[in-house]
Order: C-alpha cells, then sequence, then structure tokens
C-alpha cells in the first residue's frame, strides 16, 4: 500500500488537510483503485506506514506510474533513496528497491535500472536481455524502452529531470534520464526516433511526463553550460552565472519531436526549493535519489 498525492487538485474530490503537507488530495491506493478517505488516527498510522509516491494525470490506469518523494516519515535520516550514492550501502538500497516494490505490487526483480551516466544512449529491454537491468552491475544508459509488459523501467533523479513516454497504440513505454547534459544531447528526440524504429511508435500519438527537477527559477549554471541553451529556456542572473530552465527545454524538444502539446504534462515540483525530494544542488553528497517510474500492468 503506498499514498498518492496527485500534483494537480481534482474537482468533485474528497479533500482532507494533514499537517506534515501542503497537499490536500491524498488517496490510498489499494489493488490500484483510488479510494478517498476521512482523517482519523488510522490515517496518521496508514501514513507513517506507507511510501508517498506522486502520480501523473497524463497516463491512463493501465500504467503503473509515479514519482518517489523522500518519504522521511519512514526513513528519518537518508530518505527514501533508490541509487546507490554517499548515504547508504548496497544492502539499505536493496531493502529501499524492495519496499518501492511491494508499495507498487510488483516483485523486486520487476524493478528496471541503468547506470546512469549523463549521456544519450537509450537501451531497448526484453526477456532476453533485461537481467543487465535487474542486477548489478547495471548496463550504463540514460533511457530504456520496453514493450514488455511487467517490466517498471526506472530512472533515478535529484535535481535532473526524468521524461516518461507511453505509446498507447502499440503499448510501448520508454523512461529517460535527462539533465542538462541529456538535454543538450536530446535523448528525448533519440528515445522517440528508437519507439518509431522499433515500434512504429508515432510522436504524434504519445504521452509524455516530465518529473519534478531544479527549477528555473533555482537552477543556476555557468557560462559552461549556459553558452548551450538559448532564451526563454536560459536566463541571465548577473555578469556570471545564468537560470537554466532545464524542463522548459525539454518540453520544447518534445514538441520538436512531434509529440502534441495536450499531451504533455509537467511537474511543477522544484527539487532544490521542497524538501519533500531529493536534490543534489541542496544537500550535496548527503542527497539520496528519487526515481520516477514507468510500467505496464
Amino acid at each position: 500500500m503506498y499514498f498518492l498525492f496527485p500534483s494537480q487538485s481534482t474537482q468533485g474530490q474528497e479533500r482532507f488537510l494533514f499537517a506534515m503537507t501542503d497537499r490536500l488530495d491524498i488517496f490510498v491506493v489499494d489493488n490500484h483503485h483510488f479510494l478517498p478517505f476521512a482523517f482519523s488516527l488510522r490515517t496518521l498510522f496508514l501514513f507513517a506506514m506507507s511510501l508517498i509516491i506522486e502520480q501523473p494525470h497524463i497516463f491512463p490506469s493501465t500504467l503503473l506510474v509515479g514519482v518517489t518523494e523522500r518519504n522521511t516519515q519512514l526513513f528519518p535520516e537518508t530518505g527514501l533513496s533508490l541509487l546507490k550514492g554517499h548515504i547508504l550501502n548496497d544492502a539499505e538500497v536493496a531493502e529501499h528497491r524492495l519496499r518501492l516494490a511491494e508499495a507498487i505490487g510488483v516483485e523486486k526483480s520487476a524493478l528496471k535500472f541503468q547506470k546512469q551516466v549523463h549521456a544519450t544512449t537509450v537501451r531497448t529491454l526484453t526477456h532476453e536481455n533485461h537481467e543487465s537491468h535487474t542486477t548489478e552491475p547495471f548496463e550504463e544508459s540514460d533511457g530504456m524502452i520496453t514493450a514488455t509488459k511487467g517490466f517498471v523501467l526506472c530512472v533515478g533523479i535529484a535535481d535532473c529531470a526524468a521524461v516518461l513516454l507511453y505509446d498507447p497504440e502499440h503499448e510501448v513505454i520508454a523512461a529517460l534520464h535527462s539533465g542538462w547534459k541529456g538535454t543538450h544531447g536530446n535523448i528525448v528526440q533519440g528515445g522517440i526516433k528508437d519507439m518509431h524504429k522499433k515500434f512504429d511508435t508515432e510522436a504524434s500519438s504519445l504521452l509524455a511526463y516530465i518529473s519534478p527537477c531544479a527549477s528555473g527559477e533555482r537552477y543556476v549554471v555557468r557560462e559552461d553550460v549556459a553558452q548551450l541553451f538559448a532564451a526563454p529556456a536560459l536566463q541571465r542572473l548577473n555578469d556570471e552565472e545564468y537560470l537554466f530552465d532545464n524542463r522548459l527545454q525539454i518540453k520544447e524538444q518534445l514538441l520538436a519531436a512531434g509529440v502534441q502539446a495536450e499531451n504533455i504534462e509537467v511537474s511543477a515540483g522544484c527539487t532544490i526549493s521542497d524538501e519533500r525530494y531529493h536534490s543534489h544542488r541542496r544537500d550535496g553528497e548527503r542527497a539520496g535519489r528519487m526515481v520516477a517510474f514507468i510500467g505496464i500492468r
């Protein structure tokens, strides 16, 4: 069981305010049904024992999709962290992954990871090759595509953006890691081209989601990065620094690739300013890693 916090309010939903969060629409997910509930001591207990996972609105219920938060109510010292870093050992990371798998109702082996290297390599996962993304050491890549039901593609984030894609016509999904390097390399366009080449995906039919990431109001870069981008995604802050809006740049890339504007959802969450999220910019080596995940049930 886990708690799902929709990123936007939905008219007609029951609402309740919990002191630890500024979000209102809270649901218990039980066997994938959304059940509104009233505030009670039982609610507090369930909250304390459950993972908090944000869910995009753009995708149908046939997908298993979401973005984990730090969940400090469960892991007060480190937060929930799904990739190796400086704060957890191998056994602790494995425990956190198991906790996620149990929360969303899959085996831990269903979670597919990659060794992210801030490049543009995108791999297609099948029953024949998925082991290199199931057990460590993981295959190097920054994007995964699959049409295999039961695989849950996981992208680690802590300021970089994850881009989740779904082709409803051919039942194909993709999960892409797009920090400034991936965005400069246009991993979004590369991933969409791979989907078209291997599964006949048309960009115009895709549903797309851009995860919480460093926002354009807080993501400060210097000339070495700034020279790679232009307005409106880049704004000069002072003589040496600029503000870079990675998610705006990614959205423009999605549109240029042929994705329809009405089929793109962009999270408003800023990982730097909002402590519900892990942020390397904010916390340095103490930062953990969230995951944005997508799978076909």
